[in-house]
């Protein structure tokens, strides 16, 4: 595959989902959710700053981001305003990262670059990471709703 399209790809999906989760973070006010999301952007912005690196090193010039690419790689189609649940914030942000984690498993594939490959593995692992996190959180707060009207309290105890 073509190493520079690979990485300056995963550079847009990450300064994506980075505004995506601050953009969240600032819409909404469940404080906890903030919390989340505040991390999130800056598990991404994190991301980001690791995939330039990599493009610095490998291309002997700094990454400049191209403002059409940028629109692009906005993440769209979900409304957030500020009465929108955890569990929408929750849904939105599940499916994002099932999205990157995917992108980064087909992109360790394609690259013939054993670092890069690596990076993009260890990549996909975060992202599963926040899936997982994200999922469990949710089921969480699903789970609230379930578990209390039941005898057992089992379920309740860590």
């Amino acid at each position: 595959g073509d190493l520079r399209a690979s990485l300056e790809m995963a550079i847009y999906r990450e300064i994506g989902a980075r505004d995506f989760y601050r953009f969240i973070a600032e819409t909404i006010t469940n404080p906890e959710g903030v919390k989340r999301f505040s991390q999130l952007s800056k598990d991404e912005e994190g991301h980001r700053t690791t995939l330039e690196s990599w493009y610095q090193k490998l291309f002997d010039k700094e990454f400049e981001p191209d403002s059409g690419k940028l629109l692009e790689s906005e993440i769209r189609g979900f409304k957030v305003e500020e009465r929108t649940s955890a569990i929408e914030a929750l849904d939105i942000a599940i499916e994002a990262e099932s999205r990157a984690a995917e992108f980064y498993g087909q992109q360790a594939g394609i690259t013939s670059h054993d670092e890069v490959k690596k990076m993009f593995l260890d990549l996909a692992e975060m992202e599963t990471g926040h899936y997982n996190l994200l999922v469990a959180e949710r089921n969480q707060l699903i789970g609230g709703f379930y578990w209390f009207d039941m005898d057992s309290s089992g379920f309740m105890e860590e």
